[in-house]
C-alpha cells in the first residue's frame, strides 16, 4: 500500500512552519510497526512531504492509495486544496484528514466535515493521539478491498467521517491512549528525518504527551489529554545523539511538549543536553513551552543547559475571574519574582506570555499584568490574540454567547502561496472586542505592546531601560510615556506606528468569506510584504531593524522627558553615552554589511563596565579619566548565526521574525573590543 502524509506548510514568503514534521514521521513509524509485526504480507510504502512543491510533483507523478493531510490553524486550507488536487486525479485515493485542529462539538464537526467534501475521513483527536486511530483505519481499508465506499460499511475507532450515500455523520468512537510513547519507533534513528538536515528545519522531539491543565483557550487542555505520558530518557538520549552528530551548532532544538522542565525526568535529560553542549557545541538555543508551576525544578533544567533555554511564563491573564473563565491555574507572583531573580542572578532570561481580549479582561486589568511581570523582571512579553482555535473550550457555540465575544476574520501570517496554478490562503478568527474590552482598547493597547516589542524584547536595549529605571523611571511607564509623545516622534519611526494601526483595522474582515474575497483581490501586495504578515512581528522588525537609527532618538528623547518630568533635569551627557553604545552595538539591515562593519566612536562612560555590573552603581562612577575612544564589532560566531538564519527565512520584515524567535536579542550586537583597560572609578 503506497501512503503519502504531508504535514504541508506555505514557503512562498517564509517557511510559515520551521520543524521537521514529526507528526506525520510517528504515523509512519507507529503504521510500518504495526504492519511489519501483524501483516508482514502487506508491506507500507510510506513517504513524508513537507513542501507542497514536492507533493505536487509526486502526485503528478504516480497517485497513492491514501493520502494522510495534516490539519493545523495554519495549513488547513493548503491541506484540503491538496484533497481536492489528488480527488481530481485519482478518486480511487483515501484522502484522510488528521490533527488537532478539529471541533470539540459534534454539532460543529459535521459542519466542520460537510465544508470539507474531498476529505473521505477525518482521523479524530480526542486525545491529540493519530497513531492508533490511524492504524485502524488503514486495516478497515485492507478489509474493505482498498475502497472508499467500502470502508464505511463499519465504524473504525477514532475516524469520523460523513456517510455519502446517508449523508449522516459518523462518529468512530474514542481510541485507548498510547501510554508508553516508545510504542513509536524513533524516526530519527530509523533515518526518516535524514532528508530533512539539510533543509534549515529545525529538528522537533516530543519527550512527553498530554498536558494536566484544562485551559479553556487551548486545543491542549481537552480532559482526555491531561495524563501526561513520555518516551524512556534511553530514547530521548538516543536521539539526541543522532542529531547532535549531524546537524550544525547554531541549528535550533524544539520540543512539541507542553510543559517541559516540570518534571523530574526532563532534569536528567538536561544533564544530557548540557552533556551534548560540550561535546558538540549544540544547541545553542532550545524552543519549547516551559512548564507552568515547578518553578525551581524548572530552574535546575536551566542551568544545566547553558542557558540555551527561555522560561516562558505563560500566564495569560492576572485577572482572577479570568483566570476562572478560562479555568486557568497560574504560577503566583512572588514565586514569578523569586525565579526571576535566580534567573537574573545567573544570567538567564524568562519571558511572559499574556492574551488580549479574554473572558473578562478590561484595558486597565490587562495592562496592569503587563506592569507586574515587568516589575518581576520579565525581558520578553508577549501579548497574543485571543485566536477561536477548533479544539479549544472557548471556540464552542455555548462559550461564544457566554462571554459575548465580538470576533473577526484576518490573513493568517505569512500563510498564503500559489502552488497548483491557484492561490492559496490561510484564514483565522479573532476576538477583536468583548463586553469588558472595546475596540478601541484593542488598538491602544496593540500600540503599546508594539512599543514594548521594539524596545524591551529581551532587553535589545537594557541600558537605556535600566538608565531610566535608576533615575526612577520604570519601563512600563517609560513605554506608556512614548506612547504619549509618538506625535513628536522622528517621521520615519512614527509612520511605522500609523502604518500599523491602519493596517491593524484593514486586515480584519466580519466573515471568512469577505476576508479572502479581499485576500484573493489584494494577492499580489500580501506577496510582496506591502500588506498582511504578523502586523506585530512586522512593525517591530522594521522599528528595530529598518528605522533602528530614528527608534534610538525616540527613545533618548522620551528618556529625557520622562526624567526631566519625574525629576525636573537629566545628565544629557550620561544619557548621550548610553544611547551611543546602544547605537553602535546593534546590528540592523542589511546584516551581510553591517555584520562586516567595525563602529568607531568616543564615549565619556565606560557603559560595558557598568551593564557587566548588573546597573548596581550610577552610571557617573563609570566615568572615564578622559574621553576614549571605543569601538566594536560582530564575532565571527555572530556573523555566521545571522547569515545562516538569513539565508534559510530572509532579511524581509516577516522573515527577520521568523529567525529571531530562536535567537537571544544580544546575538544581533557587535561585541566591543577592548583596546587597553578602561579606567573607571572606584
Amino acid at each position: 500500500m503506497r501512503i503519502y502524509l504531508a504535514d504541508l506548510g506555505h514557503n512562498l514568503l517564509t517557511k510559515s512552519s520551521d520543524v521537521y514534521p514529526l507528526g506525520v514521521a510517528n504515523l509512519a513509524m507507529f503504521a510500518k510497526a504495526h504492519f511489519a509485526a501483524h501483516r508482514p504480507q502487506e508491506p507500507l510504502e510510506v513517504e513524508l512531504f513537507r513542501e507542497p512543491q514536492d507533493l505536487k510533483r509526486a502526485l503528478d507523478a504516480r497517485a497513492p492509495d491514501v493520502l494522510g493531510l495534516s490539519n493545523y490553524a495554519w495549513n488547513e486550507e493548503l491541506s484540503y486544496h491538496f484533497a481536492q488536487y489528488v480527488k481530481a486525479r485519482s478518486p480511487r485515493t483515501l484522502v484522510v484528514m488528521g490533527g488537532p485542529n478539529y471541533p470539540l462539538v459534534d454539532s460543529v464537526r459535521e459542519s466542520f466535515l460537510r465544508a470539507l467534501p474531498k476529505v473521505d475521513c477525518y482521523v479524530d483527536g480526542p486525545t491529540y493521539e493519530g497513531e492508533r486511530a490511524f492504524v485502524n483505519l488503514l486495516e478497515r481499508f485492507l478489509a474493505a478491498g482498498r475502497r472508499v465506499e467500502g470502508l464505511r460499511e463499519e465504524r473504525t475507532a477514532g475516524v469520523d467521517w460523513i456517510d455519502s450515500r446517508s449523508g449522516e455523520f459518523v462518529r468512530g468512537g474514542e481510541v485507548e491512549r498510547i501510554r508508553d510513547l516508545d510504542e513509536i519507533p524513533s524516526p530519527y534513528l530509523a533515518g526518516l528525518m535524514d532528508p530533512f538536515i539539510p533543509t534549515g528545519y529545525f529538528p522537533m522531539m516530543q519527550i512527553s504527551r498530554g498536558c494536566p491543565f484544562t485551559c479553556a483557550f487551548c486545543n491542549s487542555g481537552v480532559r482526555s489529554n491531561n495524563r501526561v505520558f513520555a518516551h524512556s530518557i534511553d530514547n530521548v538520549k538516543a536521539d539526541l545523539d543522532y542529531l547532535a552528530q549531524r546537524i550544525k551548532p547554531q541549528i535550533t532544538l524544539c520540543f512539541a511538549d507542553d510543559n517541559f522542565g516540570m518534571f523530574e525526568r526532563d532534569e536528567e535529560i538536561a544533564d544530557y543536553i548540557g552533556w551534548l553542549q560540550d561535546q558538540y557545541g549544540w544547541p545553542r538555543y532550545i524552543r519549547t513551552t516551559t512548564g507552568k508551576n515547578k518553578g525551581e525544578r524548572i530552574i535546575k533544567v536551566m542551568r544545566k543547559v547553558r542557558g540555551a533555554l527561555p522560561m516562558t511564563a505563560a500566564v495569560q491573564s492576572m485577572n482572577p475571574v479570568v483566570l476562572k473563565n478560562i479555568k486557568r491555574d497560574n504560577i503566583k507572583l512572588e514565586t514569578y519574582r523569586e525565579i526571576q531573580r535566580e534567573l537574573e542572578s545567573q544570567g538567564m532570561q524568562s519571558y511572559g506570555e499574556l492574551i488580549l481580549c479574554l473572558p473578562g479582561e478590561s484595558k486597565q486589568s490587562f495592562l496592569d499584568a503587563v506592569e507586574k511581570l515587568l516589575d518581576a523582571g520579565a525581558k520578553r512579553i508577549s501579548a497574543h490574540q485571543l485566536m477561536l482555535l477548533h479544539g479549544a473550550e472557548l471556540a464552542n457555540p455555548d462559550e461564544r454567547a457566554k462571554f459575548g465575544f465580538d470576533t473577526r476574520f484576518r490573513v493568517v501570517a505569512r500563510n498564503i502561496g500559489d502552488y497548483t496554478g491557484e492561490p492559496v490562503i490561510e484564514v483565522e478568527e479573532m476576538v477583536v472586542a468583548t463586553p469588558d474590552f472595546s475596540f478601541a482598547d484593542y488598538l491602544e493597547t496593540r500600540v503599546f505592546h508594539l512599543l514594548l516589542t521594539i524596545f524591551h524584547y529581551e532587553g535589545n536595549y537594557d541600558e537605556p531601560f535600566q538608565y531610566a529605571r535608576q533615575r526612577g523611571v520604570k519601563p512600563f511607564e517609560l513605554v506608556r510615556h512614548m506612547q504619549t509623545l509618538l506625535a513628536s516622534a522622528p517621521a520615519a519611526f512614527k509612520r511605522v506606528l500609523d502604518d500599523f494601526v491602519k493596517e491593524s483595522q484593514e486586515e480584519i474582515f466580519p466573515t471568512r468569506e469577505a476576508c479572502l474575497e479581499w485576500a484573493r483581490a489584494h494577492y499580489a501586495q500580501l506577496v510582496d510584504g506591502t500588506l498582511g504578515g504578523n502586523l506585530l512581528s512586522k512593525y517591530s522588525m522594521l522599528g528595530r531593524f529598518y528605522t533602528t537609527r530614528e527608534s534610538l532618538d525616540f527613545l533618548r528623547a522620551a528618556i529625557a522627558s520622562a526624567l526631566d518630568a519625574k525629576n525636573g533635569s537629566h545628565d544629557a551627557r550620561e544619557l548621550a553615552a548610553v544611547i551611543d553604545h546602544v547605537r553602535n552595538l546593534a546590528l540592523h539591515v542589511p546584516f551581510a554589511q553591517t555584520a562586516l562593519e567595525r563602529k568607531r566612536w568616543t564615549s565619556h562612560y565606560d557603559v560595558e563596565a557598568w551593564a557587566g555590573a548588573g546597573y548596581s552603581r550610577p552610571l557617573a562612577e563609570f566615568a572615564f579619566e578622559r574621553p576614549r575612544e571605543l569601538s566594536a564589532e560582530a564575532t565571527d560566531a555572530t556573523r555566521a548565526l545571522i547569515l545562516a538564519k538569513v539565508e534559510a527565512f530572509g532579511e524581509h520584515a516577516s522573515g527577520l521574525g521568523k529567525f529571531t524567535r530562536t535567537m537571544f536579542a544580544r546575538d544581533l550586537r557587535r561585541a566591543l573590543v577592548r583596546e587597553g583597560a578602561a579606567l573607571a572609578r572606584p
